[in-house]
């Protein structure tokens, strides 16, 4: 079912331009032009205004695309059935990459909930970093991944993102940390990196997405910051911090009221996407939708478990047969 000249002018509706729609499709400008041309030739009627540099969709055009976004919806949820009705009767696996430390809690706080609905399914879990995971997703090593981005990869479909800032942590007893003022766990003053020239950083890895955001403001900010080492695990950089020992960054997440720091936004980039993803075209399950359910549920805050639901979860996996989870 091929529906990509839908995909084309939805794309030229949504970016009101033919040069940032063909980026978003990965297509030639004269090639997109001469599709739309071809289009609106066949249809005789004109599907878009030039007004300026802008694209405008015309009465015919809203039309046209109001249409295309309901059958490639139609498309979608055709092929979800067929994979669920392709998947009857096979083993029953979902294969997911998580974050080493932060994602992995997070599967450990929503197996419990979601084996009490699917207590047949297995789990291929591989632990890895943003970058990482994006590649195993392409190599088909892996099917969903719980992970970060800045910048979107094409081949890639991402679920429920969300935005999270990063931050710049700094021990109250800093000099400046009174740049801060009373609630920089809720507002994260930005803070001129020039200023800390002659401080000394924990960082994250270099090959990590947080790396990068924080490179390129280090960049900007033309200063080549003192490097005491680099660490993958955001709390010992936290406790780091708390200790006066250096200043470091970590994702809103590892933000608490009650510590004794100081938080600053820093550079013209201090957030990044975080979310579910899959291979571009990759069909999901049932169950796999259900587990994305859960995951959504609980970077929201929503699927926080009390004692009490605890036990009566435990004592039923007792009795349910037991999941196979495989670590790698």
């Amino acid at each position: 079912m091929d529906l990509k000249g839908l995909e084309y002018v939805i794309a030229i509706a949504d970016e009101q331009s033919i040069s940032k729609a063909s980026e978003k499709i990965h297509l030639s400008q004269s090639a997109l032009n001469q599709h739309l041309l071809r289009l609106e030739k066949d249809l005789g009627i004109l599907l878009f205004s030039r007004i300026g540099r802008k694209m405008i969709t015309t009465k015919a055009g809203e039309i046209y695309v109001s249409a295309a976004r309901v059958m490639l919806q139609k498309k979608q949820e055709t092929y979800c059935k067929l994979a669920e009705i392709q998947q009857q009767g096979k083993a029953k696996e979902i294969s997911i990459a998580f974050s080493p430390e932060q994602g992995c809690r997070m599967f450990a706080r929503i197996f419990p909930l979601f084996h009490e609905q699917y207590p047949d399914i297995s789990f291929h879990v591989v632990e890895a970093r943003s970058k990482k995971m994006e590649q195993l997703l392409i190599d088909n090593q892996v099917d969903l991944a719980c992970l970060v981005h800045v910048v979107e990869n094409p081949l890639l479909t991402y679920m429920d993102a969300r935005t999270e800032h990063v931050v710049l942590a700094m021990p109250i007893t800093h000099p400046l940390a009174y740049l801060a003022g009373d609630n920089s766990f809720l507002e994260f003053p930005s803070i001129d990196l020039g200023l800390l020239a002659e401080d000394i950083f924990v960082l994250p890895l270099a090959d990590s997405v947080l790396r990068g955001i924080i490179n390129r403001a280090f960049s900007d900010a033309k200063i080549h910051p003192q490097v005491l080492f680099e660490a993958a695990n955001n709390r010992m950089v936290r406790d780091m911090v708390i200790k006066g020992t250096c200043l470091g960054f970590f994702q809103q997440s590892y933000v608490q009221k009650e510590l004794p720091l100081v938080y600053f936004s820093f550079g013209t980039i201090c957030e990044w996407s975080l979310g579910t993803a899959c291979r571009k075209g990759y069909i999901l399950s049932e169950q796999e939708r259900t587990f994305i359910s859960f995951l959504r549920r609980n970077s929201s805050g929503d699927c926080v478990l009390q004692e009490s639901k605890n036990a009566v979860i435990d004592s039923r996996l007792q009795k349910a047969p037991a999941s196979r989870i495989e670590l790698v």
